[in-house]
């Protein structure tokens, strides 16, 4: 099933199971992804407002973020357009009948963890539109009713105030967001890749001055229960404001690099095959005889838009032994 993909990527590439690559792909959706649903005013329409409930996934512009998407778009089973900006791509699904026979039934059978109440008021949207209840007073008030009340997870934003829509009627009290299930086993490991892919950066601190070299993951989200359900899984790693940090050599070289060997990047294969490269030449002592070419490269890696808000001038406090440094004798 996976050489359906030959066409994207060599299959080798992917994780070794069609069931792994979709959880990879929930685990990514949970990170990057989303089920908005937009209302605009439309004088036309019976209660003046079009309701569009749709799945979009935004990247950055490069080979792999394509790659990603059009493994999403083909697992799904979606023929949507994939738009392409400047800086970014675009995967959204508006169809309807496509959100219903194909959208939904994915992330009812390889459930998130993160969105679900976002994809659950979507999906009960979808469903509501299907039954013409937008058609009715009754049956419009209870689909605003129910995006109203819809959680928020401090970065979601609505546009439109509850009674812009429905005139004269206290708003719903917003419900209290489900904690997280995550899914067990290899499911969760290949659904922790696909997080990976989308939140994680790797890349390498640098100390000027002392000439220290140190590898590292981080994974950056609002949510703790993920970051503590990552540590738990990769059994290293400390978090803080929101940031699961893994550094050192000891670390890259025992926990990260056999995780993410095993359970493949796709969206950040390139970056991790960057990381792997500076990250041998730093055990081959390659940065005691070439420091700032290793350091350009080091740079190059840093620099590809995958930091996000990571700072480079919190130097992480580990022993000697655990970072590359330019000093001789020293490891």
């Amino acid at each position: 099933m996976l050489y359906d993909y030959a066409d994207i990527i060599e299959p080798s590439a992917l994780p070794a199971k069609l069931g792994d690559l979709k959880w990879h792909i929930t685990g990514f959706i949970d990170g990057d992804g989303s089920f908005p649903v937009v209302l605009s005013p439309v004088p036309e329409k019976m209660f003046g407002w079009l309701i569009q409930p749709r799945f979009q996934v935004e990247l950055r512009n490069t080979n792999d973020s394509l790659t990603i998407l059009k493994i999403i778009q083909r697992a799904i089973g979606t023929n949507a357009t994939i738009l392409e900006g400047d800086n970014y791509l675009k995967l959204v699904v508006t169809n309807r009948r496509l959100m219903l026979e194909k959208v939904i039934p994915f992330f009812t059978r390889y459930k998130l963890a993160l969105k679900r109440d976002d994809f659950g008021t979507m999906r009960f949207v979808c469903e509501a539109l299907a039954a013409k209840k937008h058609l009715t007073p009754e049956g419009f008030k209870e689909i605003i009713r129910e995006i109203a009340s819809q959680p928020t997870d401090g970065e979601t934003r609505r546009k439109w105030p509850y009674n812009d829509v429905i005139k004269h009627e206290e708003a719903p009290r917003t419900r209290k967001a489900n904690e997280p299930i995550f899914p067990e086993s290899a499911d969760l490991r290949h659904y922790f890749a696909g997080f990976i892919d989308a939140e994680g950066a790797l890349g390498y601190a640098i100390a000027p001055q002392s000439k220290t070299l140190t590898p590292y993951l981080t994974v950056t989200h609002q949510n703790t229960a993920v970051l503590r359900k990552l540590q738990r899984v990769i059994e290293c790693g400390n978090i803080s404001t929101g940031r699961l940090q893994i550094y050192g050599i000891a670390n890259t070289s025992q926990k990260i690099l056999p995780f993410l060997d095993k359970h493949k990047l796709i969206a950040r294969r390139t970056t991790y095959q960057k990381f792997k490269n500076i990250f041998k030449l730093l055990l081959e002592g390659e940065h005691k005889k070439h420091f700032d070419e290793v350091v350009q490269r080091i740079r190059s890696l840093n620099e590809r838009g995958i930091l996000r808000d990571h700072t480079l001038g919190t130097i992480p406090r580990t022993n000697g032994e655990d970072m590359a440094q330019h000093q001789d004798g020293v490891a």
